[in-house]
């Protein structure tokens, strides 16, 4: 069927802006999907066809292609939508048709293996230029490198006829257009899969830093918390002090030690030992919430940091420190502990002439706190001897 001899070949003016439009909507749809359908759309719009459909590859020289869209009754669009063909199928399909310029006519019910085609059923009109229900027009969408990148699929005419010859050409137009259309959009799909995919990276990136990060945190705060009572240990304790003397900061420094603790873990274990530890250490955090470090150095010591020019008295923040271990007794393993400690206090700056560099300082204070608090423990050792020697003389006579 030479469709084009003795046919009016002058697209109508009104067909003309009509199509104008539909390219506009078409090329102002963002996306591959929105692109299809206003093709689809555009091609019931500006020509006679009813049925259309567009089946195109989403990725570039892919080995299949699907229907995205689909303008039709709606058993066409159930059978049609979303299913797929391999290219060599669709080339045969296309290749089998009656050339109408770069479109192609199938006049006959047969189709290549791999297509699904949708045949409507109705009653053809009288004449030889009546549209039949076996016909379908194909217009081939080429990249401008020659990939054959999809199709538009077209049946049932309005009026029932095979349209005039300026359809074609209204087709054909649609089609090179659509086929730019499709271009653009499967860019814009791609460039947006790819922008996912660096934000999806960087999300993970970002991810796996802060993860990284958290684990740092957790094991530089491991690394400065003694792992028994969960206190400071004597790394952070420095750290601490250093910061506090490099800022010219007054600081009071308190250094416990349990009394009688080695006869505490000889007499009912170590385990008893550990818990009158971790008692002892969470009743110094309690009591001195306001401290600066609350530590523990090492075996039965501890130590406390408070700052600021407005600190206690001394004897009253010995008494505070005393009443923390001595206030109640420790229950631990079914023991009931009077546990008490001897305490050594100094101050910072208590000779404000003195020059040495906060890491020399801390080393100097906390020695200074240590020996402080063995002299308490040998004064209260002597009076303790003092006090038995007396208790135990028997009166002369």
């Amino acid at each position: 069927m030479n469709q084009d001899a003795g046919s009016e070949r002058q697209i109508p003016l009104s067909a003309l802006l009509t199509v104008n439009r539909a390219l506009t909507a078409i090329h102002s749809a963002v996306g591959l999907r929105p692109t299809l359908e206003a093709i689809a759309d555009g091609v019931t719009v500006a020509t006679p066809y009813q049925d259309v459909a567009v089946t195109i590859a989403e990725e570039p020289n892919a080995a299949e292609l699907r229907v995205i869209a689909v303008i039709g009754p709606p058993d066409a669009v159930a059978l049609l939508l979303n299913t797929t063909c391999q290219r060599t199928a669709l080339v045969e399909h296309i290749s089998g048709g009656e050339a109408w310029g770069s479109l192609r006519f199938l006049p006959a019910a047969e189709t290549a293996e791999g297509i699904t085609t949708y045949r409507p059923e109705y009653e053809p009109l009288a004449g030889p230029d009546a549209w039949q229900p076996d016909y379908e027009l194909v217009a081939p969408l080429y990249a401008p490198d020659g990939e054959l990148i999809g199709m538009l699929s077209m049946d049932r005419p309005r009026d029932g006829r095979i349209p005039s010859a300026w359809v074609n050409d209204v087709v054909e137009l649609f089609a090179e257009q659509a086929a730019i259309a499709i271009l653009n959009a499967r860019r814009h799909e791609q460039a947006l899969r790819a922008m996912q995919t660096l934000e999806r990276e960087k999300a993970e990136l970002h991810s796996a830093f802060a993860e990284q990060r958290a684990r740092e945190t957790h094991l530089r705060h491991e690394a400065r918390r003694d792992p028994l009572t969960g206190l400071a240990n004597r790394v952070l304790l420095q750290e601490r002090l250093q910061e506090l003397l490099a800022a010219q900061t007054p600081v009071t420094v308190v250094f416990c030690d349990l009394d009688h603790f080695k006869q505490i873990n000889d007499t009912h274990g170590h385990a008893i030992g550990d818990e009158v530890l971790r008692v002892t250490g969470r009743r110094l955090a309690q009591h001195f919430a306001d401290a600066d470090v609350v530590a523990r150095i090492g075996g039965d010591e501890f130590v406390v940091v408070l700052s600021g020019v407005d600190q206690a008295d001394p004897a009253l923040l010995l008494q505070r420190v005393d009443q923390a271990f001595a206030g109640e007794p420790v229950y631990a393993g079914g023991l009931c502990l009077q546990v008490s400690s001897s305490l050594g206090l100094v101050r910072e700056p208590d000779r404000p002439e003195r020059r040495l560099a906060p890491g020399r300082r801390v080393e100097e204070l906390l020695s200074r706190a240590d020996r402080e608090m063995y002299a308490h423990k040998r004064s209260r050792a002597a009076m303790s001897r003092l006090l038995t020697h007396v208790q135990t003389k028997k009166p002369a006579g």
